[in-house]
């Protein structure tokens, strides 16, 4: 081969044809291919790579449409969940919203790299916000996390650091059966108040400070990957009283299998949490 890339086999076809040697669509390989009988192997080489469609989504939550709406519903019970704390509610809607940011399209997702979501700003999110998936469920709806997550952030540039503690407190409750958040106004437009500056995935420090002029550390994003992996292994368990099983009725289950499974839920809650403080 006199190239580093491409067959001599091509090369000289193109020297012959007059075809560049950049062009390589499927038509132009059609006729290579009617021409010169190649293998397939040296065909599938000089096909371009096709670009992932969400380079950074893990591997493991990729070929399954409804991942992203079970990790939004993973999100939004332990958002919802009262013995979570003001700080690690924010995190966790950062968490969701960067999973909506990262997941593939064919899930509801954005499909965006890391490096696109660390610069993403707020005017071009503001054109993408059409293409973010619903789900009949609010609890699952890509839409309504990002709705959330705007609030958090037009709350931190428009108000003191005690109205985003108030809204940490708050749970994503539904207010309107026939009617989602994403469908609503954003009640923050503040999200807005500087268009062209990357700030929607900052850091959370200890205390639940965000920080309003820039976007998280590359290994912190990392870390949110990380926790997105975690948090769709975990169970969704509503804590509820065992009632007893009626005779001849539907099978419930045992207070034991109901122990282990909140075990498991509790486990794997305490991996999100660690994760989500350790990298801000």
């Amino acid at each position: 081969m006199t190239d580093p890339v491409l067959p001599d086999l091509w090369l000289d076809w193109c020297a012959v044809t007059g075809n560049p040697v950049d062009r390589r669509d499927e038509a132009t390989l059609d006729r290579f291919s009617e021409q010169v009988a190649p293998s397939r192997k040296l065909l599938n080489t000089l096909r371009p790579a096709t670009p992932a469609p969400a380079p950074a989504w893990p591997s493991v939550l990729l070929g399954d449409v409804t991942v992203l709406s079970r990790l939004v519903h993973g999100g939004t019970s332990r958002i919802n969940d009262p013995d979570v704390d003001w700080i690690t509610r924010l995190r966790l809607r950062r968490l969701v919203f960067a999973a909506v940011l990262l997941a593939p399209p064919d899930q509801g997702g954005l499909g965006l790299s890391r490096t696109l979501v660390r610069g993403l700003t707020p005017e071009r999110l503001q054109s993408l916000r059409p293409v973010i998936g619903r789900t009949t469920d609010e609890a699952d709806c890509p839409a309504c996390a990002v709705w959330s997550w705007l609030e958090v952030i037009g709350t931190n540039n428009d108000w003191s650091q005690d109205a985003v503690r108030a809204l940490g407190h708050q749970r994503d409750t539904v207010a309107d059966e026939e009617q989602h958040r994403h469908e609503r106004d954003d009640p923050s437009p503040g999200w807005l108040d500087w268009p062209d500056y990357p700030n929607l995935l900052p850091a959370i420090d200890q205390w639940g400070y965000l920080d309003r002029y820039g976007s998280m550390h590359p290994s912190s994003l990392s870390g949110l990957v990380h926790a997105m992996a975690t948090l769709i292994d975990s169970p969704d368990v509503q804590r509820r009283r065992i009632e007893p099983e009626p005779v001849g009725g539907k099978r419930h289950i045992t207070a034991e299998e109901e122990a282990a499974i909140l075990t498991r839920a509790d486990e794997v809650n305490a991996r999100v949490i660690r994760i989500l403080e350790e990298y801000g």
